[in-house]
This record gives C-alpha cells, sequence and structure tokens, in this order.
C-alpha cells in the first residue's frame, strides 16, 4: 500500500484543468483510509471502509483500476471502468480472509474523448457518499447524490435536509465498491465551461464543513492548491473526527458563457437496475387512500408484494444491527491454539465481543503488549474483554497500560 495515499501527474500545458489537492488522517484516526489521483484528464477520490489495513487498501486497490484506462468516449465507459474497480476489490477481500467485507466509496470527473463533439465534454461519477461539487458563475451546486440511508429518507421526504445534516445514521451507506458482485454507479454528461470549479471530496469534509462555508472559500481562493489546503484546514479546526480528502479542479478551457452550467437532475445509472422513489408525497392522495380498506387476496401478484415489504423491512432491520454491532470497541488477547496468555498479544477489536447475526468483530490495532507484561489482576480484567464508545476511549486504555508497564519497569531497574 502507498504510504502518500495519493497519485499524482504533473500537468501538461496542453491540459484543459488546473487542479490542486490535500489529505489529511484528521484528529482522531490513526490512518488515513483515503486515496486519490490527479492526472491531466482524470480525477478520482475513494474513501475505504473495513477495519485497520482493510479500508486503506480497498480506496488504493479501486483508484489504481480507474486510472489503468484515462481516456473515456462517454459517461458509460467511465462508469463501467469504475465497476471494474468493484471486481477488483471484491477479489481482493475473497482472496484474503483479513480483508474480509471492506469496500470504498468513489467519486471521479473525466474528460470525454469524443471525435464528434465540436465542444469539450466531462463525465462524472459516484458510488457511496463522497460527493462532487459545482461552482459555476457564483452558483454552488453538489451535483453528485449520496448513496446513504438518509438521503434515502430525505428523498422520499421523511426528514428534511436540516435533519439529514445532522441524523446519527448519515454515516450509514446503500452503495459501495466491494460490497456486492455488481455495483450501479451514478453518471452525469455536462460541458466543459472555462471558468468552472469542481470539488472533489470525502465525507471527511462535508460531515465538518457546511455548504456555505465550501462555497465561500472556493470563491475566496483563486490557486485550487489554496482552496484545497483551506477546506482540510477548516475540516480539522471543526473537530476533524475523520479522514479529509479535497481535490479541487479548474476548467481553464472550453466554451466560455455568461451564465451557470446546468447539470441533469438525475443520473444515468451505469450497472444493475437501481430504482429510487424521489417523488414526494401527496397529502391529499394519502388522506383519501387512508379511508379505503379492500380486502386482501392471496393472488400471485399480492404474495409477491408481501414477500418483498417483508425482505424490504428485513433489509432496514439488517442495517440498524448491523450499525449498533459495529458502533463499538473492545479490547481482548488474541488466543490462538496452544498459545497461553502469557504470550498473547493485546488486540483492539471493532464490534461487539460476540458476534451479532453475522457481525462479526474485525481486528482494528494490534497493540505490542503480552500477557507476560502484566500482572494478574489486570490480565484477568483484559480477558473480561472490555468495552469502549470510541477507538480514542481504547487506546487511552492502551496508553494507560503502557505507563503502568513502564513503571513497573523502572522499579525492576
Amino acid at each position: 500500500m502507498s504510504e502518500s495515499r495519493s497519485i499524482n501527474e504533473e500537468r501538461d500545458p496542453m491540459s484543459i484543468f488546473s487542479w490542486g489537492s490535500a489529505t489529511d488522517t484528521g484528529n482522531l484516526r490513526t490512518i488515513n483510509q483515503d486515496f486519490y489521483a490527479t492526472s491531466n484528464t482524470l480525477f478520482i477520490v475513494a474513501d475505504g471502509m473495513g477495519g485497520h489495513a482493510s479500508g486503506e487498501l480497498a480506496s488504493e486497490i479501486a483508484i489504481r483500476t480507474v486510472l489503468q484506462e484515462r481516456e473515456y468516449i462517454t459517461p458509460d465507459d467511465f462508469g463501467n471502468q469504475i465497476r471494474l474497480a468493484n471486481e477488483a476489490v471484491r477479489s481482493e477481500a475473497n482472496n484474503n480472509p483479513d480483508h474480509k467485507g471492506m469496500g470504498t466509496t468513489l467519486c471521479g470527473i473525466t474528460q470525454i474523448h469524443s471525435n464528434e463533439d465540436v465542444f469539450q465534454q466531462l463525465a462524472i461519477a459516484n458510488i457511496g457518499d463522497s460527493r462532487v461539487y459545482l461552482l459555476s458563475r457564483d452558483s454552488f451546486s453538489q451535483i453528485t447524490q449520496d448513496h446513504s440511508l438518509v438521503e434515502e429518507m430525505f428523498l422520499q421526504g421523511k426528514i428534511t435536509a436540516d435533519q439529514a445534516a445532522v441524523h446519527p445514521n448519515r454515516n450509514v451507506i446503500t452503495r459501495a465498491l466491494g460490497i456486492d458482485d455488481d455495483a450501479s454507479v451514478d453518471c452525469w454528461h455536462i460541458p466543459a465551461r472555462k471558468g468552472d470549479r469542481f470539488l472533489l471530496c470525502t465525507d471527511g469534509l462535508t460531515n465538518e464543513v457546511s455548504d456555505t462555508e465550501i462555497s465561500e472559500t472556493l470563491q475566496t481562493y483563486d490557486n485550487p492548491q489554496e482552496a484545497a489546503l483551506r477546506l482540510v484546514s477548516l475540516a480539522n479546526q471543526n473537530e476533524g473526527k475523520d479522514n479529509i480528502t479535497v481535490v479541487v479542479v479548474d476548467v481553464i478551457q472550453g466554451s466560455d458563457v455568461d451564465f451557470p452550467t446546468e447539470f441533469p437532475p438525475s443520473p444515468i445509472s451505469v450497472g444493475p437496475e437501481t430504482e429510487r422513489d424521489t417523488q414526494s408525497p401527496n397529502p391529499e392522495f394519502e388522506t383519501a387512500a387512508s379511508s379505503i380498506t379492500p380486502e386482501w387476496e392471496p393472488t400471485p401478484r399480492n404474495i409477491l408484494k408481501l414477500a418483498i415489504a417483508v425482505l424490504s423491512l428485513l433489509l432496514v432491520i439488517g442495517v440498524f444491527i448491523g450499525r449498533d454491532a459495529r458502533d463499538n470497541y473492545f479490547v481482548t488477547f488474541e488466543q490462538t491454539e496452544n498459545i497461553s496468555v502469557d504470550n498473547s498479544q493485546i488486540l483492539i477489536f471493532k464490534g461487539q465481543p460476540n458476534s451479532v447475526l453475522w457481525f462479526d468483530p474485525t481486528i482494528e490495532e494490534r497493540i505490542p503488549i503480552l500477557g507476560l507484561d502484566l500482572d494478574e489482576e489486570t490480565v484477568s480484567e483484559i480477558q473480561k474483554k472490555p468495552e469502549f464508545d470510541t477507538l480514542e476511549d481504547a487506546q487511552i486504555f492502551i496508553d494507560d497500560l503502557k505507563g503502568v508497564i513502564e513503571k513497573n519497569r523502572q522499579r525492576t531497574d
């Protein structure tokens, strides 16, 4: 895996783009699971997930797979290349049990190379909750749509935009690379307009910095590199709970117009058919319908509807159970056959001490402390698998252990 967490191509004077980029681990995380790439025609950002090592590997595999193709003729071509990244991430996970369940979000912009187009064209794509924004003639808009549980609740009119911004389940995503056998990628086809500025970012930025602050920053800093660095700095100033990655892309060649660039409100879906109900509910219809109670008949069509409803309910329940099953950390010894506690290493796990349904705890960190370094009382405490709300709390517990061990060594000396 790359330690720099990025691949950056030197700018060609003939490129229609100018850009700047920055990534940071944040204030709380110990590793950076984001990965990004910049080139003369292609810009991509990914946010990995799946525990220590797995998340950072998933994002890097996805980026490197997309980079294998640098020229695209249609948005579908771009989307299909991202689907190949899905296969690459799943292949690694299937071949290595340590990386089971890893995945990554991804968003990107690429120049379209079509001989039929007189004007420059761009393709934009995303899967997950990493975003692409557009600043065009002082008009600031989010192009991509988050594939998350909260976004679907918002589109269905169940919650407001303000409620979505602070919802406790806003990080529960419904689509990502590496999760399913095939991936459905959203794509947009828009013109390249001189003066337009695009922002690609992970949720480490958008969870900490409001759209208003982002827009003001992009309009304040003309240099894209300065703008990227400033946005990362703002996220860290507002707690910086997650990894933060920002790529700012300026279009410096293209059609020159005085009005903001428009883009389709709905994307082209590349991959398996994905249904999304974006219609707002009609209160009058719901009131009228609520007074009608037709007798249910066990026809094949009704049975199919009932089965779909039950499966949908089970899926939602599974999402929330999975979140609770993973929203925890605990510390214990890595006990394997024929290895005593004295010779066992301490591990920090993410998840519940006991598996919940199919959600098994995963190793978050390995600690260079053995059972023989500790007294009997501490060994007994760790064997009880103490639990913590956050990774930081678990790390504080480990730091306290290290302090006790060091004091004991000084006394011995």
